[in-house]
């Protein structure tokens, strides 16, 4: 099979991760504006750099058809779902223990504690 036909869906759909790249850098630079932003800001500008540059390869790709730049390609989408769900799950397990203490907060001020 040629790399053409294994990559057409995300040639077609560059745009979008263009698109979607920018907007994790702009909002990166946003968050870095704040003291604690600067903590957690990095991430998005990461995650935004590593689907914008995936795009600019899928360009080369159709161009230039090198699989060199698919397998780079890939690697970037690949470390841009891991990254992303590693995310997800930090903020998830903030979010529970959040809710947590608030709900333990309220208990122990309804009892009078």
């Amino acid at each position: 099979m040629e790399i053409q036909t294994l990559l057409a869906s995300l040639i077609k759909n560059s745009i979008w991760m263009k698109v979607l790249g920018v907007f994790f850098i702009v909002y990166g630079v946003i968050t870095c504006i704040t003291i604690i932003g600067l903590v957690i800001g990095w991430v998005p500008i990461w995650l935004g750099v590593l689907l914008f540059s995936s795009a600019k390869r899928l360009d080369v790709i159709e161009e230039y058809d090198s699989p060199e730049d698919a397998v780079e390609c890939i690697e970037k989408i690949s470390l841009y779902f891991k990254i992303s769900g590693i995310v997800t799950l930090v903020y998830a397990v903030f979010l529970v223990g959040s809710i947590f203490f608030v709900l333990f907060g309220s208990f122990l001020d309804v009892m009078g504690w």
